[in-house]
């Protein structure tokens, strides 16, 4: 299994705010829409897909009305592959570590 983090922005009214989280993908496999769903069911969200190419949620509950716009999708594999995707600790270490 991988580890699949998404970050995502709730937009409601007129105001957005940005979340994370995390669900797990089989090796191999990338993330489908279903895996989104069922995360944000968790997460107490209600949604359809609204637009698939930009990855675009609408709510389903009956109260006020929100979207939820996913940004940013972040596969981790093996260990090997863990250093080279976090390109943010990369970047801090190098400037720390000066050679």
């Amino acid at each position: 299994m991988r580890e699949c983090l998404f970050h995502f922005k709730v937009i409601e009214g007129g105001s957005s705010k940005e979340y994370r989280a995390l669900t797990m993908i089989p090796d191999g496999k990338h993330p489908e829409i279903s895996d989104f769903m069922r995360s944000f069911e968790g997460l107490g969200y209600k949604v359809k897909l609204e637009n698939e190419r930009e990855l675009i949620f609408h709510s389903l509950d009956s109260g006020d009305p929100y979207k939820i716009d996913i940004t940013k999708i972040e596969l981790k594999g093996e260990e090997q592959d863990d250093i080279a995707h976090d390109g943010e600790l990369r970047a801090i270490l190098s400037h720390l570590i000066r050679k």
